[in-house]
């Protein structure tokens, strides 16, 4: 059993709504895009093996028809996409700017690059030539002339 509250407290209700979809809404046809390719599919053929071409040329039909469409869709979308991308303005792109000046101006970061760690430098033998490790060139072991 709950317990009530003390000296006429009240339980606050905090009450959030979920914000509405931002995504754009898609129509009919570009939500059932592919039911709706089939279904015209399968009515252009029973209308054309229907009205006396039969069944194999009301397919051949229909799969012209369907496929325009599809092809018909597809070219609207890649026009609309091309509308919709800025075309760029050569007068301002070419601008001379004062970055040079402004990066004179502009005060030093404390922020240093990374750089490769220095090696140390190779050791060298009494007759000039390089003292490799042991490890480096280990010895041939089991080796047959």
């Amino acid at each position: 059993m709950p317990r009530k509250p003390q000296n006429g407290t009240k339980k606050r209700v905090v009450v959030t709504t979920i914000p509405p979809s931002k995504k754009p809404r898609k129509s009919f046809f570009e939500e059932y895009y592919y039911w709706i390719l089939a279904a015209e599919l399968v009515s252009v053929t029973v209308l054309f093996a229907g009205g006396g071409m039969g069944f194999y040329q009301g397919t051949l039909v229909g799969l012209l028809f369907t496929s325009s469409t599809a092809v018909a869709w597809q070219f609207r979308q890649y026009s609309k996409s091309k509308e919709q991308v800025a075309k760029p303005d050569f007068k301002t792109a070419f601008k001379p700017t004062l970055k040079p000046v402004l990066k004179a101006l502009a005060p030093k970061s404390e922020l240093q690059p990374i750089r490769p760690a220095k090696r140390p430098p190779v050791p060298v033998g009494p007759d000039g030539k390089k003292k490799f490790p042991p490890s480096y060139f280990p010895p041939l072991r089991d080796r047959k002339p």
